[in-house]
């Protein structure tokens, strides 16, 4: 499948000097408040827990200056990775933080052996799906109705070998 999307913005890709630490369930009131200024459909304290206290869940903290400004959440089974949710603090957004949290993620699959990554995202989350495109995902399919306001969601694809 072909796609194009156009974005009125241009992020820039400014490396800023980052950390990074494992995401753990003390962490989930800090990220909720950065969920909520993000997402119209935010998850829940709950869907955060139930994902951190998974085996096969991979996360981690984006922090610079003692501050955590991103964080993302994936499962891994024995041949790919599923990324739930990536994010990013709005007002830190389009300074290439999230490239560099992708590619600290990328880094942790590495090490796995994992080389197959698969995201759902919105349909009308036309920012989402341009960043997975700069990153080389591909679009692979949709599921119809998806979300529960009964959107359509865009199943993408990257191949990071």
């Amino acid at each position: 499948m072909n796609w194009v999307i156009s974005t009125k913005t241009k992020p820039t890709t400014k490396r800023i000097n980052t950390s990074f630490r494992d995401f753990t369930v003390r962490d989930i009131p800090l990220v909720l408040t950065i969920e909520r200024l993000v997402y119209d459909s935010p998850w829940s304290q709950a869907k955060f827990t139930d994902s951190l206290n998974n085996p096969k869940t991979l996360s981690s903290l984006l922090i610079i200056d003692d501050q955590v400004l991103g964080y993302f959440v994936a499962t891994h089974s024995p041949d790919s990775v599923d990324l739930l949710n990536i994010c990013i603090h709005p007002e830190h957004q389009h300074q290439g933080l999230g490239t560099q949290l992708f590619d600290y993620l990328t880094q942790q699959l590495q090490a796995l052996s994992l080389n197959t990554i698969f995201i759902e995202v919105r349909a009308s989350n036309k920012s989402a799906l341009l960043f997975y495109q700069k990153l080389g995902f591909n679009l692979i399919d949709s599921r119809k109705k998806y979300y529960s306001n009964g959107e359509d969601a865009k199943i993408l694809r990257l191949q990071t070998r």
